[in-house]
């Protein structure tokens, strides 16, 4: 019992740190000067930029083209759909610079390929030279008059006919009307950019269960926002439907290495995450326990953490930005910019 009265007495003091004498008063103004200063040192060290870009006089209020805030859109888009997704903690950090954001959309079918996705290698050559530079790839349809009762399942093939090799599965229902559906296609697109073919294409397929009821296995109760020929008046109209496309994200081929090296094994300067161990038995069972002490033990235990008991971010997300050099506007996406959840250090 005692022992318990003393954990809790513990607890408490560690709470009531802003109480104790040893507290110094916190400028908050300085602070926050010195946290923003720092934030644009890191945006500028991830665009590999040593200052901010000027702006030319005569761009003063140059409208950003479509294409580029359509980019920008996705980009963002893509970001919220990653944050529902569950926290998980990498063991290893990802890729510190700024990755390119790259926007490869379906080319015009010329037949009544209704549900084949074809797309442009030579443009993905051309934007991402090296495989080894691509960080993440994903196909974005867009899903429009759902008309089950009964969700359908949608299945995502590389290549067509008999020689088509199943990439992936998503359900579809009307929940999803006017909502984006998401593959992961990143080692589909490595191998396009290995290959020597100037186009490739994609497929969609229902799931076929060898049953017998032929509306739930081989007619789509829904559409797809840019697929298939419309002719009379619906035909300017559906050009500017959103079409499918595949965003990419790579790092730019400016000759740095496809991934940040690891630090050396051994050496002072490693990054260390330590466990918080607080040993209790050092400390004299007694109503009053002063705060140094606690702080003493928690110095003593955990060298390697910060001065005082701190929280500190476990989970990062990545900020989409749009920004432009001199006449040239740019989407990049940095990883690690925005803290999704924390931990005590």
């Amino acid at each position: 019992m005692r022992l318990l009265c003393l954990v809790l007495t513990a607890l408490c003091m560690v709470a009531r740190t802003g109480g104790m004498s040893t507290c110094k008063t916190l400028d908050l103004e300085v602070v926050k000067k010195k946290r923003i200063e720092a934030i644009r040192g890191q945006i500028l060290s991830k665009l590999r930029m040593a200052k901010e870009p000027e702006s030319e006089k005569d761009d003063d209020g140059k409208k950003i083209p479509y294409a580029l805030l359509s980019l920008y859109n996705s980009t963002v888009e893509l970001s919220e759909e990653m944050k529902m997704k569950p926290i998980s903690v990498q063991a290893e950090d990802e890729d510190y610079f700024g990755k390119e954001v790259h926007k490869f959309v379906i080319q015009q079918a010329q037949n009544d390929t209704t549900h084949q996705l074809t797309f442009n290698v030579s443009e993905m050559k051309q934007s991402i030279p090296d495989r080894r530079l691509l960080s993440q790839a994903e196909l974005r349809l867009r899903i429009k008059n759902p008309k089950m009762d009964q969700e359908q399942r949608l299945e995502l093939y590389r290549g067509t006919g008999d020689r088509a090799r199943y990439l992936g599965t998503r359900f579809v229902s009307k929940a999803l009307s006017d909502r984006w559906l998401s593959f992961d296609v990143k080692q589909t697109m490595i191998e396009w950019l290995e290959g020597s073919e100037e186009e490739e294409s994609l497929e969609l397929r229902l799931y076929c269960g060898c049953k017998t009821d032929k509306q739930s296995t081989d007619q789509f109760l829904f559409t797809i926002s840019g697929l298939g020929q419309q002719r009379g008046d619906t035909a300017s109209l559906a050009g500017m439907m959103p079409k499918p496309y595949i965003l990419a994200l790579s790092l730019p081929p400016n000759g740095n290495t496809p991934a940040r090296k690891k630090r050396a094994v051994g050496t002072d300067e490693n990054c260390d995450e330590r466990a918080l161990l607080l040993s209790l038995t050092a400390v004299p069972i007694s109503i009053c326990i002063c705060f140094s002490q606690i702080l003493a033990l928690y110095k003593h235990h955990n060298p390697g953490a910060s001065a005082q008991p701190c929280c500190v971010p476990a989970v990062f997300d990545p900020l989409p930005i749009l920004y432009y050099v001199g006449r040239q506007h740019k989407v990049e996406q940095l990883s690690n910019m925005v803290v999704r959840s924390c931990k005590c250090s």
